[in-house]
């Protein structure tokens, strides 16, 4: 397959732009690049722990400057799904940390938190990453879960890449309440389609029009493949090149890292 003329470009974070709070070599050209030929670009992130905001502080310390439009998590994906399901103020029960906790009370919701009883009816449970995940917060969240709220998971990632190696992912948290409870969750994030819609809808992007880059092969690119947006994996990640040589999951580009890809599509536009 060719690479060709995107009008939008999605880009996970960690692994595709930065290990944690290190920035990889390339992003500030890439997205100049993106910006200077008018296609517009979103970070599409599973990660719960952080705000649209703290993203976009984050870009700036990197010298890249974004707006909300630029920044779709997990979370604000979460938050989107049930307003829309709920309502505003409806009352939740969250397992999770700040990011996710924060956008939640900014979208007006009712909330109890990890260890806190609710004292009352819940509609629903919305669970992410908790680094502080103990059994009193399992216990709380599966009886409400099992009493009838609705269960909500931001994403189930079984790990994330570090500069020390790989950690345990959001999964760990979302597995222990799901065998726990017996109930599959609903799936904000990647590869979920719920937030590839949130990014499609943003900027009245068609799939077909759409470049998905990404260093998992069975979030990113799964769910992007999915809803036929077009891939392109880098190996900055997780993930390497013998691992999607025997992968079911195959991209459709692969690139070492968002230099090659921005060298590639420079020479796109160039003909």
């Amino acid at each position: 397959m060719k690479l060709v003329k995107f009008k939008t470009i999605l880009l996970d974070a960690d692994g595709v732009l930065w290990i944690t709070d290190n920035p990889l070599p390339g992003i500030n050209p890439f997205i100049e690049f993106l910006v200077g030929n008018g296609i517009n670009w979103a970070l599409l992130t599973n990660n719960s722990t952080r705000t649209a905001q703290d993203y976009i502080d984050k870009l700036g310390k990197f010298g890249i400057s974004a707006n909300s439009n630029s920044v779709i998590t997990s979370s604000t994906t979460t938050a989107e799904y049930l307003l829309e399901r709920f309502g505003p103020g409806a009352p939740l029960h969250v397992v999770g940390m700040d990011g996710l906790i924060t956008t939640l009370e900014d979208a007006g919701f009712q909330l109890s938190i990890g260890e806190e009883n609710p004292g009352k009816e819940v509609v629903a449970v919305v669970a992410g990453m908790d680094r502080q995940i103990n059994h009193q917060k399992i216990k709380i969240a599966m009886r409400l879960i099992m009493n009838g709220a609705a269960f909500i998971a931001t994403n189930t990632d079984g790990s994330f890449p570090t500069p020390e190696g790989i950690n345990p992912g959001t999964g760990m948290v979302i597995g222990a309440l799901q065998f726990a409870s017996g109930v599959k969750p609903f799936v904000a994030g990647k590869p979920h389609p719920a937030i590839f819609q949130t990014a499609l809808k943003e900027f009245g992007a068609k799939p077909e029009d759409t470049l998905m880059v990404g260093d998992r092969l069975e979030t990113d690119i799964l769910g992007a493949s999915n809803l036929g947006i077009r891939t392109a994996a880098v190996l900055t990640g997780v993930t390497s090149r013998e691992e999607i040589s025997r992968s079911d999951i195959k991209p459709d580009f692969i690139y070492e890292d968002i230099s090659q890809l921005h060298q590639a599509l420079l020479e796109v536009h160039q003909s």
